[in-house]
C-alpha cells in the first residue's frame, strides 16, 4: 500500500496546510485521510479482499449524495443538485464479479500505483433526462452506473465473464481509468514521447478539422488524419494534442485489443507507432503488468462470446 499511502499523506498535508493560519503549517495526525478511502469493518467481505489485492475500494452504497459527489480535489456540483441512486441490492455479485474480472487483468503492483483509489456503482448517476454511464470524479473515484445501459435492466446471466462480453462498457472504463493513470504520472514517459512527434497542443489537427469543414471532403479528411497518425505515432488525431491524450490512448488500447490486431491495424504502417507500442509495453512491465497479454485475453474472450 506504499503508493496509496503516500497520495494520502500528500493530500493530508495539502488539506491541513490550506486550513492552517500557522507560518509553516504541517500535516495534522488526526485527519483520518486513510481511512476515508479504506473499506471499514462492515464491508462486504468480497470488497475487503479486491481491496487487499488491488488496493481499490469497490463501494456500492451511499447514505447522503454528498459522498459520491465528494472527491479528492473534485466536487460534482451538478449531480449534486441532481442526485443519484443507490445500486440495488440484488445486483451486488454482478458489480463484484465484474471487478474482479477488470483487476485480475492488471498487476497488483500497477493497480495500486496507478488506478482510481475507488470503483463506486451506483443505480443511476445525474438527472432523469441525462444519466452519466460512466464518470471519473477527480482522479480518484471512478462511477460506474449499473446497469450501464439505463433501458436494459435485466439480471446479468454470466456475471464472472460480463467483462469480456461488453466491450463498449469496458473500452469506456479503460479510456476513463487511462485518463486517471496519466494524471498520476508525474512526468510524461520519455521513451514513449522521444519515439513520436512533438506534441503541438493539437494545432495539425485542429488544420485537418478545419479544412474538412470548410469542403467536407471526408476522403481526404481520412488520408490527412491517417497521414498524422502514422507519423507521429498517434492513434487518433487528438492524441497529437499533449502526452496525457496520447499516452491514455494506447493504454486503453493494449488492454482490450490483441497483438495481432494491434499489429495489423497500426505496427505494419508506421515506425513511430510501432516504437510509441513497445515503450507502453516497456512501461507496463515495470510495474510487473503485462499489459498485451491482458489484450490478448479480452480479445479471444469477446471473440469466443460474440
Amino acid at each position: 500500500m506504499k503508493h496509496i499511502a503516500i497520495q494520502l499523506t500528500i493530500i493530508a498535508a495539502l488539506l491541513a496546510g490550506g486550513c492552517s493560519d500557522e507560518s509553516h503549517p504541517v500535516a495534522s495526525d488526526n485527519l483520518g485521510i486513510l481511512d476515508m478511502f479504506t473499506p471499514g469493518a462492515d464491508a462486504a467481505p468480497e470488497a475487503r479482499q479486491i481491496f487487499d489485492d488491488y488496493g481499490v475500494w469497490v463501494r456500492t452504497r451511499f447514505a447522503s449524495v454528498q459522498e459520491i459527489t465528494n472527491g479528492i480535489l473534485e466536487v460534482d456540483a451538478t449531480v449534486r443538485r441532481y442526485g443519484a441512486e443507490n445500486l440495488d441490492e440484488g445486483r451486488l455479485h454482478e458489480v463484484y464479479a465484474y471487478s474482479s474480472a477488470l483487476l485480475s487483468n492488471v498487476s497488483r503492483e500497477f493497480t495500486r500505483a496507478f488506478f482510481p483509489l475507488e470503483i463506486f456503482y451506483v443505480k443511476t448517476y445525474g438527472a432523469s433526462y441525462w444519466i452519466y454511464p460512466l464518470k471519473l470524479l477527480g482522479r480518484s473515484r471512478l462511477i460506474i452506473s449499473w446497469p450501464n445501459d439505463p433501458a436494459n435492466t435485466a439480471p446479468v446471466a454470466d456475471p464472472a465473464n460480463y467483462y469480456y462480453q461488453d466491450s463498449t462498457l469496458a473500452t469506456g472504463v479503460w479510456r476513463l481509468i487511462a485518463t486517471s493513470i496519466t494524471a498520476r504520472l508525474e512526468e510524461p514517459v520519455a521513451e514513449f514521447v522521444a519515439a513520436g512527434k512533438a506534441y503541438d497542443n493539437g494545432k495539425a489537427y485542429d488544420q485537418i478539422l478545419n479544412a474538412y469543414y470548410s469542403d467536407y471532403d471526408v476522403a481526404k479528411y481520412d488520408a490527412a488524419i491517417e497521414e498524422l497518425m502514422n507519423t507521429g505515432g498517434y492513434l487518433s488525431g487528438g492524441g497529437s494534442r499533449d502526452f496525457r491524450s496520447d499516452f491514455a490512448d494506447w493504454i486503453r488500447l493494449l488492454a482490450t485489443e490483441s497483438r495481432e490486431n494491434i499489429q495489423r491495424d497500426y505496427l505494419d504502417n508506421s515506425a513511430a507507432l510501432a516504437n510509441k507500442y513497445e515503450a507502453v509495453v516497456n512501461f507496463a512491465r515495470r510495474y510487473q503488468w503485462d499489459i498485451q497479454a491482458a489484450g490478448n485475453k479480452f480479445r479471444q474472450q469477446y471473440d469466443a462470446h460474440k
